[in-house]
């Protein structure tokens, strides 16, 4: 019985076009008639949204579709970007198998008579610009060299430039920090003013709008009350009321 009446507010505009089609189509299911075969009576529902800011099957107010697929203003989403590993390897190919592929660093030929003079005149350096040169130079290699060769970086500290001022400077070090302090009051005092500046400007208004509203509360409802009374206690002055015809 329970069912039937949410089915009736349902195709009446009482429920949700939801809750109408599910309670229609569990309605429906059972009847394998003939007459349900040829004659069959639900609301019909729209395509399911696919949206990844909506549940699918979420009533909406309009769906909207784009040229590019994948976009979606609400959620922006951007699948389109293929996930790479640090080599750029697609993140879909398999680590098993994407680790057996050999990344080897790339030099333009132009740079090939500075590598092999480099080499020449190193010879430490000469297997590991040989691999370059041929395209053989793996990210391991580079990092065999690199910290083979690495040497820890020399500072001249006696060139570095220290703080310095002079006596005149450093004689006016309490004129500098009586002017910080200085400003530093300035600012706390104008803070003070526009904070109370303001707060004075918000407690008036709201006052002064409270104060216009129960005006015109009171204005309202002495008016209410004037018509009551006067069309309870003066009859005669009643416009345009119907006549008594006596039989009521």
């Amino acid at each position: 019985m329970a069912l039937r009446i949410l089915a009736a507010s349902a195709r009446r505009g009482l429920g949700s076009r939801r809750d109408a089609g599910l309670l229609s189509a569990s309605l429906q299911a059972p009847m394998t008639s003939a007459l349900s075969v040829v004659q069959r009576r639900e609301l019909h529902r729209s395509a399911l949204v696919n949206s990844s800011v909506v549940n699918p099957g979420m009533p909406v107010m309009w769906a909207i579709t784009y040229d590019k697929p994948g976009w979606n203003p609400e959620m922006e989403l951007e699948w389109d970007v293929m996930p790479r590993d640090e080599f750029g390897v697609p993140a879909q190919i398999p680590p098993e198998l994407s680790n057996t592929i050999r990344h080897t660093y790339y030099v333009p030929p132009q740079y090939y008579p500075f590598l092999k003079k480099l080499g020449d005149d190193t010879p430490e350096l000469k297997p590991y610009m040989d691999k370059l040169i041929n395209g053989e130079m793996t990210f391991d290699d580079y990092e065999e060299m690199f910290y083979a060769f690495a040497k820890p970086l020399k500072i001249y500290r006696p060139q570095i430039a220290m703080p310095y001022r002079t006596d005149e400077e450093i004689a006016k070090s309490d004129e500098v920090a009586w002017e910080g302090a200085w400003l530093s009051f300035r600012q706390r005092v104008l803070g003070d003013y526009t904070s109370r500046h303001y707060l004075r400007d918000f407690i008036a208004g709201m006052g002064l709008g409270l104060y216009l509203a129960w005006l015109y509360i009171q204005g309202h409802r002495q008016y209410r009350i004037d018509m009551k009374l006067f069309y309870l206690e003066a009859p005669e002055h009643k416009i345009n009321w119907v006549k008594p015809r006596g039989d009521l």
